[in-house]
Formats: structure tokens, C-alpha cells, sequence
């Protein structure tokens, strides 16, 4: 098991049931490093279609709500059990302590539901504090199992051998190589948002998963459809919930002018466009919504942000009260529990303003995978944000979180199914066919790899993030090539500590790398996809790209729902 997350515990509790001895290795701390720990806003979304929120909702509507953001580019498969699998991934959760809040104090009261991002119906359940209660749960219990946790150990590279995963390639705490051997390997790494100066997840998201996994041959698809959207960088870090849209906020620059109206079309209106922002967080170029971030992020680009690299937006205008006191708007239900947690961060949002930005958050793409999470390589399951397949273009806002739980289920339970049936195979020489560990510069070193890590965020920010056409992916990808080589020659990697920036670093220019091939490839814009020189939706590109290391150009193109 590599990775700590939602989706790396609720694997390996099952696979542990399944009768596999589990071993979960972890780049950080156990139980307090990951996506899952990383709380960015003052609520976690869980979506179930109980019918809690809307007595007409029911795993049909929320299959049909998935397939419609995944506008053609989600596995039909996959999202058909994401949403048959949803309820009982919140009960799992609820029966090892995991609480969801309630419209009142009782334990009979309704569930709290709003809706989320992309959805027809209320059906996201309320967790306080993010995803925190999930780890905490989840890893309780496996800290009473007694499941073995190996910290501070970054896993390199798969081991793989006539397509067959046979386990990986490891850097310890001191810097050395360690080989593990498994007979079935679960990737939990998350996604890759450090790729992006401003991001949403925690310093050792670092795309690890993705990398070694096409390294090794995996399959990976809907790598150009990543969540980005707006986020408190100014007094602290958060995600800016779409429902808070509807509470009408004012945006303004460094010298206090409003600027969304600078970039809107002739004709469309700053209240058209809010309207539809509340809809959803992520941007997506499906609807006028996508003004919003287009102008947030061409006034950063053009110099109009703050010295801290934001724009301001607050609350301070006559109809709030108006609007909180509309109890059938998602923002009235939701408010106290944002007003509480930005006051108890000291922010008083009907008083003060804050910074806001674009920020990359999760990946809708990742290794191709099947209904037990198997990748096409045997033994190689993925699970999570590292995996693809339940969403698509865009994704609804409270899927990952249920996704993490549904295949990371599912993954556990085939891995252990998997460790039963077969032994391990001979292995001569575990370390034949991997790079050793970059050395760089070392004593004559020219560039500190915090520098080149910047260089690599900045330049995505500008050409990955939300403005994307051919003449900046092609520099984007230039710009990535002379990174690599300055980390080749030029870095000062003298420690175990700069082994695993360098390597982190090796894994982020990668999968970057990767991302603006999807992005080249698909030359329209589709759901979180925007692309400024094809601004409009192609019914020719109603098929995937798969990058797959061994085919010409290093892509295909395939229907997930045929393969």
C-alpha cells in the first residue's frame, strides 16, 4: 500500500479482512500527511443519493448527474458503481465513528445536504473539518489492528516485470535504496497539485503515483481535465465554496476597481455570470461561469493582483441579510458553519475582505483502471485521486471523497483476493532496469531545487492552470525540459532530505509534462479543459486520450466504455 489517505486506509482495512498481510508505506507521517488530512475548507462534501437532501433523488439521478459532468470522458462502468456503492461507503464510514452533521441536535434528526458542484439534487453530506474525521476514523482503527506503517520512505519506482507489478523501489530516511516486494501493490498517492505555485493540497502531493506508474507502463487518461478553481490565499488558505457565490460578494483589484466586467463578452452581465458560478467550485468551460477565473487569472497575469499575488473579494453590501434569510438557498443552510470557521481563523466575513486567487486542487484523471481498481498491469491496483475512470471533464463536488472509499474498498478486497491465489515470483535482480539516485551538481551546484521547483510552479500557473493554447503548452513543455536539465547537472541534491525534492521534483516535471501532452492533444475545450485558440466543444474529440508510454507520439485515442 503507498499512500496514508482515505483511500490508502479504507484499502487496507479490507484487504487485512481479506486475510493479506498489508504493509503501508508512506512519504510523510501515518495518519497525518496526505490530501485527506490536508483540511482546505470548513466543510467536507460526501455525496449519496439517500434521498436525504431530495426524496426524488436515487443512485439513477446521481449516475445520470456523474455521466452529464463527465460530458463523454467518465467510464460508464465505473460511475455506475460509484453511485450504487455510495450509501454503503457512508454507513462503512459511520460505523468506525465518522460524523455527519445533522440538521438538528439529535442522532434521528435529517442529514445537513446542499448541493454541490454539478449536481441536480441536495445530496452532498456534511462533514466538519474537511476530511480530517475520515483519517482519524479509518486510522484509528488500523492503528488497533496493529497494520505495519513504514514512515519517511518514498516510493521511487515500481518493480514490473512481463507486465506483471511485482512491488517497488524505495528511498529511506537515510537516503538509500530498499526494494519491497509484494504480490499486489495498491498506488494511493494522490494527485499532483504541487505542479502549481498556488494549489490546495499539502507539500507532498507531488504526483508520485502518476510518474512511476507511466514509467512503468501503466495506462494514463483524463489527464488534461484537472479541478482548479477559486481559494482564499489571504488571511490563510481554504477553498471558496460555491454556494457562497449566492451571497453576491464584490471583487475588486490591488487599487480597489472591480475588474470581472474588464474581460466579460458584450452583452453578458457580472450578476448572469455569479448566477452560475454558485452551480459549482471548479472551473469549467462549459457554461459562463468560466469568466470568473478567465478574469481573475488575466488580472494576475496582467499585474492588477497584490503584492501577495490576490484579489480581494468580501461581503460588505445591503442585501446579505436578505439573502441569509432565505432558508431554501444552499448558502442561508451553510453559512453559520463558514462564518464560524473563517471568525475562528480570525476573519469576519461580514466585515473583512480577503484574498482570493485561482488554485489548482484535484486531478479528474489518473491510471486507467477496472471494476476491482486494477491497472493493465497485473497485480498494479490504484485508488483515489492517483486513478481514473468515475469522473470525466468535470467532476461533482463530493465525488472524490466517496470515490476514495468505494474503490479504495474495492481495491483492498481484490489485492488480498489477488496475495491468496499466487506466490511470489523469483526475482533476480529487483533494481535492474532503474535509475540510480540523481546525484546533480552536488558540490559545484549552480541551482537550489526549492528554485527550480518555483520555476516549474510559475510557469504552470501560467499555461496549465486555466489559460491554456498552443504556443504556451509548447513553452510550458520547453520550460520543463530545461528544468530537467538544470536538476540533471546544476541541482545541489547533498542530502536524503534533497534526494526526495530532487525525486519529487523528477515526478512533478513529469507529470506535467504528461498533462500538457493530453492538453495538446485535445485541441477544444470540454469541462475543466479550456482551450483559449479552440474555445468551443468538438464532437470529434468525443474519446479519451490514453498516454501510454510505448505508443507513437505517446498517446491514444479510445472510449473508456469500450476498452
Amino acid at each position: 500500500m503507498v499512500g496514508s489517505g482515505g483511500a490508502a486506509l479504507r484499502a487496507a482495512l479490507e484487504a487485512q479482512e481479506g486475510g493479506a498481510e498489508v504493509t503501508v508505506a508512506i512519504k510523510g507521517e501515518f495518519r497525518r500527511s496526505g490530501a485527506t488530512f490536508h483540511s482546505v475548507a470548513e466543510v467536507g462534501a460526501f455525496n449519496v443519493p439517500d434521498g436525504a437532501g431530495d426524496a426524488n433523488d436515487s443512485p439513477e439521478v446521481f449516475l445520470n448527474d456523474i455521466l452529464t459532468a463527465g460530458q463523454g470522458m467518465s467510464d460508464p462502468r465505473l460511475s455506475a458503481i460509484l453511485a450504487e456503492e455510495a450509501e454503503a461507503a457512508l454507513r462503512y464510514l459511520e460505523g468506525y465513528g465518522v460524523p455527519f452533521e445533522r440538521v438538528g441536535p439529535g442522532a434521528g434528526e435529517p442529514y445537513l445536504t446542499f448541493k454541490a458542484c454539478f449536481s441536480s439534487k441536495p445530496r452532498s453530506h456534511v462533514i466538519k473539518d474537511h476530511f480530517k474525521p475520515i483519517v482519524k476514523a479509518l486510522g484509528g482503527e488500523a492503528t488497533r489492528r496493529g497494520l505495519s506503517a513504514l514512515d519517511r520512505l518514498m516510493i521511487k519506482d515500481l518493480i514490473v516485470r512481463d507486465g506483471e507489478c511485482l512491488g517497488a523501489v524505495a528511498v529511506d530516511a537515510e537516503g538509500k535504496l530498499v526494494v519491497i516486494r509484494a504480490k499486489a501493490t495498491i498506488l494511493t498517492t494522490g494527485g499532483a497539485s504541487q505542479l502549481f505555485r498556488t494549489n490546495l493540497y499539502p507539500s507532498d502531493i507531488t504526483g508520485d503515483g502518476y510518474a512511476m506508474a507511466h514509467r512503468a507502463g501503466a495506462h494514463l487518461v483524463n489527464m488534461e481535465f484537472m479541478q482548479a478553481g477559486v481559494s482564499i490565499i489571504d488571511p490563510f488558505v481554504n477553498l471558496f465554496g460555491n454556494y457562497l457565490w449566492d451571497a453576491r460578494p464584490n471583487l475588486t483589484d490591488r487599487d480597489g476597481r472591480p475588474f470581472i466586467t474588464d474581460y466579460l463578452p458584450d452583452g453578458l452581465t457580472l450578476d448572469a455570470v455569479i448566477h452560475e458560478k454558485q452551480r459549482h467550485f471548479p472551473f469549467s468551460s462549459s457554461d459562463i461561469s468560466r469568466f470568473i477565473e478567465i478574469s481573475i487569472q488575466k488580472a494576475i497575469n496582467e499585474g492588477r493582483g497584490t503584492d501577495k499575488g490576490g484579489l480581494r473579494l468580501d461581503f460588505i453590501h445591503d442585501d446579505l441579510d436578505a439573502i441569509l434569510g432565505d432558508q431554501s438557498r444552499s448558502v442561508a443552510k451553510m453559512w453559520p458553519l463558514t462564518y464560524d470557521w473563517y471568525k475562528e481563523r480570525g476573519t469576519d466575513l461580514r466585515k473583512d475582505s480577503v484574498e482570493i486567487t485561482c488554485s489548482a486542487h484535484a486531478i479528474n484523471g489518473g491510471l486507467r483502471i477496472d471494476a476491482d481498481a486494477q491497472s493493465n498491469i497485473k497485480g498494479l491496483f490504484a485508488a483515489g485521486e492517483v486513478a481514473a475512470g468515475p469522473h470525466g471533464a468535470d467532476r461533482l463536488g463530493g465525488n472524490m471523497s466517496v470515490t476514495c472509499q468505494v474503490f479504495g474498498g474495492r481495491a483492498g478486497r481484490a489485492a488480498a483476493a489477488r496475495a491468496r491465489e499466487i506466490d511470489h515470483r523469483p526475482l533476480a535482480d529487483p533494481l535492474d532496469g532503474h535509475a540510480a539516485l540523481l546525484k546533480g551538481a552536488n558540490g559545484a551546484a549552480t541551482r537550489e531545487l526549492p528554485e527550480l521547483r518555483a520555476r516549474l510552479q510559475d510557469a504552470a500557473n501560467r499555461h496549465l492552470l486555466i489559460l491554456r493554447d498552443e504556443a504556451g503548452l509548447q513553452a510550458f513543455r520547453a520550460e520543463c525540459a530545461d528544468i530537467r536539465r538544470s536538476l540533471e547537472s546544476e541541482a545541489r541534491i547533498d542530502t536524503p532530505a534533497e534526494t526526495v525534492q530532487a525525486l519529487e521534483l523528477e515526478n512533478l516535471i513529469a507529470v506535467g509534462e504528461l498533462m500538457a501532452l493530453a492538453a495538446l492533444a485535445r485541441p477544444e475545450s470540454r469541462g475543466s479543459h479550456y482551450r483559449e485558440d479552440f474555445p468551443e466543444r468538438d464532437p470529434a474529440f468525443e474519446h479519451n486520450i490514453l498516454l501510454d508510454r510505448h505508443a507513437a507520439g505517446g498517446f491514444f485515442r479510445a472510449r473508456l466504455g469500450d476498452l
